[in-house]
């Protein structure tokens, strides 16, 4: 009896152990207030007034900032939750986001904290408020560095990015919106980053910028890199506005960029001879970086400005990068910049839309200052629509007869639809099975009868290009739309069969109207306002013109949701 009760004590014991164990530590909201009078502990009743030193979280905590107020400074926050508690930053009250302005490198820093989801917050860093483009240092709207390990688990989400106006630094630690990078020594990185549903507007240099690993030792993308971070998606944000760079992504493996409008960017670009050095952007690309998805994204507007300003580019130093299901519009620098390499260089730029691009392909050497020349090798275009008065193949807009080192670069299935007639593409030694409207045939196999198209692009029911393509070994699995490929692939970037009824998008364009009048009109209130505050204006009249600004970018956020339905697959027949 005695050696049972001490078992059952033993096991009491221990149970308790293990209860205790399994625990969470109590959790701990601090709220902040930079319009209270006093300093208080952090409680409701009595909320912290000022950004003061950093924000050590744990698990569970909450950092909330009071909607209708404006802190001055940075807010720093380190520490992070757990896997069963995350730890947030966030607004709480009624009115408007809690605003944070910054007035140094950052408005927002965050050091070294997994398992933390940052939301609901109005940022800006303007600096002087000049031009955009001519700010005179580093500055950043959210910076989050990873330092002395791995920062696992970390969502940006819902923030308000606006007037961030720093210099043209083209760095891994460069000005932008949102600038993530991993500064400790490999394999210091990030995992599971998710940076999603931001509004950002008007910003220097970059709207999203990663430089997720220092490891410069990238193998090609069929094997391991675990110095990388990964799982990085990047979704659905709305940037416009942007000295440089709208999104691009370094030293990660496997980033997903999908659903994102980007728009106006490259507005600070540089000519390659310019006497302060070249200035070349791009809307959506990765660098230094593998198997890289690029899926479903709108970029338009980009700005040329004597170098790059393309809509998309695949660039050297990547493998395994994957451009789909996007559509670009009205870029003066063109559809995609492709550029050579010596080194192992595959890209797939398949069922993608191009209207009015300055060109179809930007192309040539752009490694030429590390000294890098090759050729385009390993790229693949196919099964693409390209639609503009005079499509070309150029290097930097100078129309190209013939493309340069074009090694085994694939042109096949593609769409070139010239509205006028036009001059003959380029497009490589291995072209074939494209079609070419209003346009000389190039390559192999073309098709140059009338496509027969339909609304949106589409091919009408008895087009002549439906079933006229050749099969891609490894290719994509559906098209544009999310329609099945079939194992004999039509020419273009709709696969849909010819039984279908027509799909008309009166729906889809109306809803794009209404956003793009709107992001101009929220645009033209952000100039309004950056001449009040640089001229010092009654404050009244400065809150007067912030108020209808908030509102206008609330609209922009509700419309281009409307949008996206609306010009989903069929979401826009009528």
């Amino acid at each position: 009896m005695k050696t049972a009760g001490k078992l059952l004590s033993l096991g009491l014991m221990v149970g308790v152990l293990a209860t205790t164990a399994t625990v969470p530590a109590s959790a701990a909201d601090t709220y902040l207030d930079c319009s209270a009078a006093v300093d208080g502990d952090g409680s409701p009743a009595q909320p912290r007034n000022s950004l003061g030193s950093a924000f050590d979280l744990g698990p569970g905590d909450s950092l909330l900032l009071k909607r209708g107020t404006t802190c001055h400074g940075r807010l720093e926050v380190t520490g992070g939750g757990s896997e069963i508690q995350r730890a947030r930053v966030g607004a709480y009250g009624s009115g408007e986001l809690p605003q944070l302005n910054g007035t140094g490198r950052d408005a927002v820093l965050l050091v070294d904290t997994s398992n933390l989801t940052v939301g609901d917050l109005d940022i800006s860093n303007p600096g002087t408020g000049g031009p955009i483009g001519e700010g005179d240092q580093i500055r950043n709207g959210v910076r989050v560095i990873a330092q002395a390990g791995t920062v696992s688990d970390l969502t940006i989400g819902g923030l308000e990015i606006h007037d961030v106006d720093g210099d043209l630094t083209k760095t891994p630690e460069g000005s932008a919106a949102i600038q993530i990078s991993a500064t400790g020594a490999a394999p210091v990185r990030f995992t599971g980053l998710h940076i999603t549903g931001n509004q950002i507007t008007s910003v220097s240099r970059s709207a999203i910028s990663i430089s997720g690993s220092n490891d410069l030792d990238r193998p090609e993308a069929s094997q391991a890199w675990p110095e990388a971070s990964s799982g990085v998606v990047i979704k659905d944000n709305r940037i416009d506005q942007v000295a440089g760079d709208g999104i691009v992504t370094r030293g990660t493996d496997g980033a997903l960029i999908e659903g994102n409008v980007v728009s106006h960017g490259n507005l600070a670009g540089r000519p390659l001879l310019d006497p302060e050095g070249p200035m070349c952007n791009a809307g959506i690309w990765a660098f230094r970086a593998n198997n890289t998805v690029i899926r479903g994204n709108e970029v338009f507007g980009m700005e040329h400005n004597g170098c790059d300003g393309t809509g998309f580019d695949v660039d050297y130093r990547q493998d395994g990068t994957v451009i789909e299901g996007n559509y670009s519009h009205d870029n003066e620098g063109g559809f995609v910049l492709l550029c050579t390499d010596t080194a192992t260089h595959r890209a797939d730029v398949r069922f993608n839309l191009s209207v009015d691009d300055g060109t179809m392909i930007n192309h040539g050497p752009c490694g030429i200052a590390d000294g890098i020349l090759g050729d385009l090798s390993g790229i693949r275009m196919f099964n693409n629509t390209v639609v503009g008065d005079s499509p070309t193949t150029s290097i930097q807009l100078a129309v190209s007869d013939e493309m340069y080192q074009p090694g085994s670069f694939l042109f096949r299935n593609n769409l070139v639809y010239a509205r006028q007639p036009a001059g003959q593409i380029a497009c490589g030694n291995d072209c074939t099975h494209n079609a070419f409207f209003n346009l000389p045939p190039s390559g192999t196999h073309a098709v140059t009868a009338d496509p027969q198209l339909i609304a949106g692009y589409r091919l009408g029911p008895k087009s002549p290009l439906r079933g006229a393509g050749m099969p891609i070994t490894g290719g994509a699995t559906t098209d544009y739309f999310g329609n099945p490929v079939p194992a004999t692939p039509s020419i273009g970037f709709d696969q849909a069969p010819a039984s279908r009824p027509a799909q008309p998008t009166p729906a889809c364009r109306k809803a794009r109207k209404a956003r793009d009048r709107t992001i101009e009109r929220a645009a033209d209130l952000n100039r309004k306002l950056k001449k009040l505050r640089s001229r010092h204006a009654p404050r009244m009249q400065t809150r007067s013109v912030a108020s209808r600004l908030g509102k206008a970018r609330a609209e922009v956020k509700r419309l281009t949701r409307v949008a996206r339905r609306a010009c989903r697959p069929n979401g826009g027949a009528s």
